[in-house]
């Protein structure tokens, strides 16, 4: 018994990490059925696309936009259309069978998929290549989702423990998001999100590692811009995370004439440029107007706030009223079309994980306060987290919710996961990558509670698939 105990406490955070988020996404991938995450039939049409060479999209007219994919490609209603938002009905496996036999049509039609042929193609291109395989090797369409959802948890995995075994602070704040059932669950899935999750973590865990003794090399700082750039033309609210590199040196930095100053504006600069040229190429040409005709108006919502700039504080505190404690869960996990909820008490579980998680994190700088970070950084991380958390309400205010109403439509708790990691930034250096606490004794007591947090994560992410599809 003793020696057991000692083994779980001399456990590393990497190897506990990848061990259990293996075991999670293989769950998600076994116990999800096809098409089961929000829009995934509209991100993997996006992945067949871009398979084909089609990395900018099609634009039919006003109201439709997408591509030319092949005829049998299924249609949202036929990948088990009856689970949706039906939380008490379990998978007809006969429908399954059918749609597992399908094959690959050669012939090509029109397909609609507007709210994904905007997302540029990066984060697509591993799914992409999957799909390329599929079909030269005669995988059948949902044999191919599922190499789909394989590739894209062991990429997201492994950019995660590389991002846990780099991180300088707060790397168990960093292991706990990265174990979030709703993380494990993108990343499982054709969605591009968990990928973009995985590389917004993979970049906060690298700016972590940057000190007054080890400002970064030059390649260093063009790794960053270039993962910025990446972020940025995936999820345009994360543009306004790449200023928190402004915050990383004093102000004498950018009094003097050194070149680190302008290294760190690199990365905001890169992802402006990104961003713009996506714009230009890729978006505008197959930008449609989402659920038109029911009030929404991307140029009349952003005249509306132009001219109602004092309504502003109301909206913002009406949504957060009606809207946080949702969005909170969906943080976490609200898994499915967003009907397959956990239960109360994993959820009270969780909130208590991320308070002691975060007093824990904190807690060597108060004891040492040479540890801690500088208030600059830490003004500059939270005012662009703000920012960009603040924009992600916006650009669904404009683009999905009717002119001038009262709250903001649209909006998920995942939209906030990519975002999250840069917090780690606010906590206190430790002397090794991949180091909990300067105490080793104190580290093996927080691997044993993490461990313990983490096998209540795995079971009851287990339980909850299996008995919500099957």
């Amino acid at each position: 018994m003793l020696s057991t105990l000692r083994s779980a406490l001399a456990l590393s955070p990497v190897r506990v990490f990848m061990f259990f988020a293996s075991m999670m996404g293989l769950a998600c991938i076994l116990l999800i059925p096809p098409g089961q995450m929000p829009d995934e039939r509209n991100h993997f049409a996006r992945i067949v696309q871009i398979a084909q060479g089609g990395l900018v999209g099609i634009k039919l007219d006003a109201g439709q936009a997408g591509g030319y994919l092949p005829a049998n490609f299924p249609s949202e209603a036929e990948l088990l259309d009856s689970l949706r938002f039906h939380a008490e009905r379990k998978v007809d496996m006969g429908e399954l069978s059918a749609l597992a036999q399908r094959q690959w049509d050669n012939h090509r039609s029109w397909a609609s998929f507007g709210n994904t042929v905007i997302y540029a193609p990066i984060t697509y291109l591993p799914g992409a290549v999957v799909t390329f395989i599929g079909r030269h090797t005669r995988a059948t369409i949902i044999q191919t989702s599922i190499m789909v959802h394989v590739i894209n948890a062991v990429i997201s995995i492994a950019l995660c423990t590389l991002a846990i075994a780099l991180a300088r602070r707060g790397v168990l704040y960093l292991m706990l998001l990265a174990s979030l059932p709703m993380v494990m669950a993108l990343n499982a899935s054709c969605s591009q999100d968990g990928l973009i999750f995985a590389l917004a973590l993979l970049t906060a865990s690298l700016l972590t590692r940057i000190n007054t003794l080890d400002p970064g090399s030059t390649r260093f700082w063009i790794g960053i811009a270039c993962l910025f750039a990446v972020l940025t033309v995936s999820k345009p609210p994360l543009l306004l995370c790449s200023l928190i590199p402004l915050g990383l040196f004093p102000a004498r930095e950018w009094l003097g004439v050194g070149r680190r100053k302008y290294l760190a504006v690199a990365p905001f600069v890169v992802s402006i440029m990104a961003f713009l040229i996506w714009q230009h190429f890729g978006m505008t040409p197959t930008k449609v107007q989402f659920l038109d005709g029911s009030g929404t108006s991307d140029s009349g919502q952003v005249h509306w706030v132009l001219t109602h700039p004092l309504s502003l504080p109301m909206l913002a505190y009406t949504t957060l009223k009606v809207n946080l404690g949702h969005n909170i869960h969906e943080f976490i996990g609200v898994l499915g079309w967003l009907d397959t909820l956990f239960p109360a008490w994993f959820y009270r579980l969780v909130y208590a994980t991320i308070l002691a998680t975060l007093c824990f994190c904190a807690y060597p700088a108060i004891r040492n306060r040479a540890l801690a970070q500088n208030g600059r950084t830490v003004f500059v991380t939270v005012l662009a987290v703000l920012l960009a958390v603040g924009a992600v309400y916006f650009s669904l205010y404009v683009i999905w919710t009717p002119v001038g109403a009262p709250i903001i439509d649209g909006v998920q708790g995942r939209y906030f996961l990519p975002i999250a990691p840069f917090l780690a930034l606010l906590f206190p250096l430790m002397p090794r990558a991949g180091q909990l606490s300067p105490s080793e004794s104190t580290q093996r007591w927080a691997m044993l509670g993490m461990t313990a947090f983490l096998c209540f994560d795995l079971v009851t992410l287990t339980s909850v698939l299996a008995a919500r599809f099957w």
